[in-house]
């Protein structure tokens, strides 16, 4: 887990993983240019239960603190969290077991539901695409593996060069790189971890257009590499959805303004 600030949802996010089914863990959270009071704390909670590590970087960069986290993990199996999500009770448990019993697979998901900052679920369960052959169909298009979901076999993701990608969709390009070097995926039909939608997330317009400006390049890039143009297809979609999405927000944050000042 990662964390560069605490919008009021960290206690539960690290609740959740310290209430784990499965016990033997070691829980790694970068503290990433956070502010001292974020530190402190973090070192208050560790002292209560070993299992919780806490390391400190100077940059906030997500990406960079993930291969931190890649670096200082001692364990085969490496489990991804965000700060504001919840892990349901049996995850790791469940993730375990499966990479224990599908050698081949290098990275297992799960389906998962939204909810609001109350912790009100808002949503069904989000089911992800299940088996290797639909996910390596549907990487081009969509990242497919929810990030905060999955678990990874430690090995597995050093073999292609850990995190290496800017400051948006590093896992979709870490998926893609991955099913270049014919790994393997799966999701789990079952939801086992609660995502968290809040108005602490970024939804800028500058933050709009280095999203888009990062995935149209990671797009771009394995079009190159890979002469498919399932990639192509995919860049003029995203495009378009992502033009508009924006405008759509941008209509209504007008309406907005004008119903305010009537």
């Amino acid at each position: 887990m990662a964390v560069n600030r605490d919008d009021g949802f960290l206690q539960p996010a690290i609740d959740s993983v310290l209430a784990q089914s499965m016990a033997n863990f070691e829980f790694l959270v970068i503290a990433n240019n956070c502010s001292d009071e974020l530190w402190n704390g973090l070192q208050k909670l560790a002292m209560k239960d070993g299992r919780l590590r806490p390391i400190r970087t100077p940059i906030g960069q997500l990406p960079y603190n993930l291969n931190v986290g890649l670096h200082y993990a001692r364990a085969e199996f490496i489990a991804r969290m965000d700060a504001d999500d919840i892990s349901l009770p049996d995850r790791l448990e469940r993730q375990v077991h499966y990479l224990r019993t599908n050698p081949a697979v290098s990275v297992v998901g799960a389906n998962y539901e939204l909810i609001d900052e109350h912790s009100r679920r808002v949503n069904h369960p989000v089911h992800c695409y299940i088996n290797t052959d639909e996910i390596h169909a549907r990487l081009p298009f969509e990242t497919c593996m929810a990030h905060p979901t999955v678990m990874m076999r430690r090995a597995d993701v050093l073999k292609v060069g850990g995190y290496a990608y800017g400051l948006y969709a590093e896992d979709w390009d870490l998926w893609l790189r991955m099913r270049r070097a014919g790994m393997r995926f799966s999701n789990l039909q079952d939801t086992l971890l609660l995502y968290r939608m809040h108005s602490g997330q970024s939804t800028s317009v500058n933050a709009w257009r280095r999203n888009l400006a990062n995935v149209e390049g990671l797009l771009f890039r394995e079009l190159i590499l890979s002469n498919d143009l399932k990639f192509m297809m995919s860049m003029l979609r995203h495009f378009a959805s992502q033009c508009k999405r924006q405008i759509v927000t941008s209509l209504r944050r007008l309406r907005c303004t004008a119903e305010v000042k009537r």
